[in-house]
Formats: structure tokens, sequence, C-alpha cells
């Protein structure tokens, strides 16, 4: 699965690479597009159509209104069609950035109306762009449609908000920390997600692995920032539904072709951000309940930070960590 990382080109087009921008055709290519028993896109050909639900139209309006013409920082472009919008729209996310991915390369720009993304996948350009953070590049719509889930935490900070909370962190990830990490936590999850697939194995029975990798890396996350075991392989629960209802929500904001989810009023009553709140909210009391807990166990034990690698063998978490170390 290729790692994309959305760099939003809204003002201005996006900035030369670094390294050589990839040929314009990668040499391994899928099938040709779906057909369709119309002509309203998506169809084969080499001539395809467009749509009103395809962006393309979005795209060319918001162009010549912006007065935004071609860029020439020679990234590929990739074409957005009726089925990839159907793709999009349906929550597999993956299978037209997959997609794009093998017909433009590693480094790839998808124009969708008045924003640009461009879709990382190559390790020196993702490195590049990382290194480059808080320089030339921000996080744009990642942190517009992840605000109402993160607020102004680390997740999205930008600035010299992101500088501080970054400077409380980055003690914490050590060798030993990370170290510690491998054994009780990436090492045991990744056991339980062999113990689930065995039995699949077994039965010759097909299975959803992108769905298993967001369970483990659900258990991952919950383990390691707050010592909480969602345990999401084998069980299901109301936070976990909430975490993946939230994650879903701010998935479909990223492909909204118009934010109204910006507005107050409609938030009150549309079903989705009604369920989107809720989860939220979820999400938050237990957070703040595993604080409040975390805290409460620093205060009565005392603990502070000894040393440049301290971890707690109990609970190694990073929630553990800043609590001792009376961070923010």
């Amino acid at each position: 699965m290729p790692a994309a990382a959305f760099a939003s080109a809204f003002a201005s087009p996006p900035p030369p690479w670094a390294p050589r921008p990839p040929p314009r055709h990668a040499s391994l290519r899928l099938p040709p597009p779906r057909s369709s028993s119309n002509n309203s896109g998506g169809g084969g050909g080499d001539k395809p159509t467009t749509s009103w639900v395809s962006p393309d139209w979005l795209t060319s309006l918001s162009r010549s209104v912006l007065g935004r013409g071609n860029d020439d920082s020679g990234i590929p472009v990739a074409s957005a069609k009726l089925d990839d919008v159907q793709d999009l729209l349906g929550g597999a996310l993956f299978l037209p950035l997959f997609k794009w991915f093998r017909e433009e390369g590693p480094v790839y720009r998808l124009a969708a109306g008045p924003r640009d993304f461009v879709i990382v996948s190559d390790p020196a350009v993702a490195k590049h762009v990382l290194r480059g953070y808080g320089t030339r590049y921000e996080k744009g719509l990642v942190a517009e449609v992840s605000e109402f889930l993160f607020g102004s935490g680390f997740a999205i900070a930008e600035g010299a908000l992101w500088t501080v909370r970054r400077r409380a962190v980055v003690p914490s990830l050590h060798k030993r920390f990370l170290s510690v990490m491998v054994d009780k936590v990436f090492c045991k999850c990744a056991e339980r997600l062999v113990e689930k697939l065995e039995t699949y194995a077994l039965s010759g029975e097909p299975v959803n692995m992108e769905a298993r990798f967001s369970q483990m890396t659900l258990d991952v996350i919950g383990l390691s920032l707050f010592n909480y075991n969602f345990d999401s392989l084998t069980s299901d629960s109301p936070v976990i539904d909430a975490v993946y209802t939230a994650l879903k929500e701010a998935e479909a904001r990223s492909t909204d072709l118009l934010p109204y989810w910006q507005i107050d009023l409609l938030c009150k009553i549309v079903p989705r951000q009604i369920k989107a709140e809720k989860a939220v909210n979820t999400i938050r009391n237990t957070v703040e309940d595993l604080i409040t807990k975390c805290k409460a166990i620093v205060d009565a034990e005392n603990e502070q930070i000894e040393g440049e690698e301290y971890v707690n063998e109990a609970d190694p978490s990073i929630l553990r960590f800043l609590l001792a170390s009376r961070e923010e």
C-alpha cells in the first residue's frame, strides 16, 4: 500500500521536488477502466468523457475562476473519472490512489475542484517533505478535516504550537522506549493478528486484510499512547465503533466537494454529522478518563523522570511519560 502524504496546493502550484520527477507513465499499468453503458463518464477508450459527478468539471471551473493554469513542477497529473469518484465516495480510498500510483508513478498530483493534492509514496520524497515540514509545507486539508477529532492537538498542530508540543513528545521516543514498545506492544499485537488469520488460512476463506491491519493499528496506538487495550482484533466496543466512525468522517470530509460541515447549523441536522459528533464525544470522554486515572497514579507514586532513557516498565505509554515529566 503506498503511503499517501497529502500536500495541499490551494494557493499556489506545488513546489519543485528535490528528487527527479518520476516518468509520466509507469511500466506497470492496471487494466482499462470499467466500461459504462452510457456516456456519462468513466467508460473505456482513449477519449474519456466527463460527468457532473466527476471532479473534472469543478476543477476546470475553479481554475478558470481563480486564474490558475498548469504548473511547471513536472509532477504527473492523475485524471479522476466517474468510477474513481464512486470508489472514493464509497469509502474505498485506497483503490483509486493505488490505481493512479501504478499509472503515474510514486509522485503524482490529484486535482479535485479548488484544491490540488500531491500524493507521495516514494521514500526519498517522503523524507524530503517530512524534513522540510514547518518551513515549506503545511498539513492543509488533513488538518482542516480532522480538527473536529483532534482539536489543536499535536497530530494537526501547526507553527509554534507544533514546535512546543513536538519538543514535549520527542524525548519519550528514545531507543529504550522503542525496544520496550516492540516487545510489549508491537509483537503481541502482531501475534494476535497471526492467530486471527490462522483460522482463515485453514478454512481458505477470503479475509479483508485492510480491515485487519486497521484493527491491529488501533490496538498498537491505544497501548503505546494511552496504555489502553482496544482489543479490536477480537472484540467490539462503543469506543472502537466511535474511533472508526470518526476516522471515516475525516476521510469522507476529505472527498466532499463542498465543506458543508463548516456550517454549525447543518452539523446539528445532518445525520452523518450528528453521528460523528457523538463518536467524538465518546472518544474524548474515554481519553479524558484515561488521563485522569493515569495522572492520579503518577501523583500517588510521585513518579519523576530518571535519566534520558526513562521508561516505566509497567506502563511505557507516551501519556505516562508526559505526565511523569510534568509536560503539557
